[in-house]
């Protein structure tokens, strides 16, 4: 499977030189797992005006994070949204994190906004529950997140997979073609380690010391990059046999 990561911003540029761009987290991320090896990965700088020319020239996409919102007024934005509409009316499969799942929500007739709950940092537990068949039936996930925006309302036909109190959309999907989270599963521990002391300014000291505690126990990354695979090659097996 030709996957393509739909890139939409970088990493803080404040950030030492040895930590790596998205796109590298998101194929580190997936090389403990030897289905990756079935998969080859491009990246498409969509923050830099880039878009595939037709929908099915990869066969899913991964779409990034982003420093921006949305709601920003930005050249790229309106023709991702304009892309994700055409890939779900494909039914080419689709992961969007973070930024990427609240403009996939965006874009699919649900809604994305900065939260008045504040900044969601650190490590924190999502809650599982209505698991699709290539899921497993667990509990929860301890997943990284920084971010202010969430997806208010979700999409038409979507199904909530995973909550908590802070963030109730917190995980998605819609059918066998679309799968969304908050959470960053390609962070590593390190990287939002450094990350929240480059920004560490504008952080409320409080939220900042406890979600620097929250990072003592890890987090689950790995598990949800199992995940990704397993939705991948759930939606390639249906197409398969149809």
């Amino acid at each position: 499977m030709k996957i393509a990561i739909l890139q939409t911003g970088k990493t803080n540029p404040a950030m030492p030189d040895s930590f790596q761009d998205y796109p590298a987290l998101f194929t580190d991320m997936f090389a403990s797992d030897p289905r990756a090896a079935q998969h080859s990965f491009a990246t498409v700088k969509v923050f830099n005006g880039e878009i595939p020319r037709f929908v099915d020239a990869y066969n899913a996409y991964i779409i990034t994070g982003s420093k921006h919102g949305v709601y920003d007024d930005l050249p790229w934005i309106a023709p991702l949204m304009a892309f994700i509409r055409a890939a779900h009316d494909a039914d080419i499969p689709m992961v969007g994190v973070c930024f990427g799942h609240q403009i996939i929500a965006h874009a699919l007739g649900g809604h994305a906004a900065k939260s008045d709950r504040g900044w969601g940092l650190g490590v924190r537990r999502v809650d599982l529950h209505n698991h699709p068949d290539w899921m497993p039936a667990d509990d929860d996930i301890r997943l990284i997140h920084i971010h202010q925006d969430q997806v208010e309302t979700l999409p038409p036909g979507a199904q909530l997979i995973g909550s908590n109190g802070f963030c109730p959309n917190a995980m998605f999907v819609i059918g066998d073609n679309v799968l969304c989270v908050q959470g960053h599963p390609e962070f590593t521990i390190a990287y939002i380690d450094q990350l929240m002391q480059v920004r560490a300014g504008v952080f409320h000291p409080e939220t900042l010391e406890i979600a620097q505690a929250s990072l003592e126990d890890g987090h689950d990354g790995a598990r949800f990059a199992s995940w990704i695979l397993s939705f991948l090659n759930a939606h390639q097996h249906r197409r398969a046999t149809a």
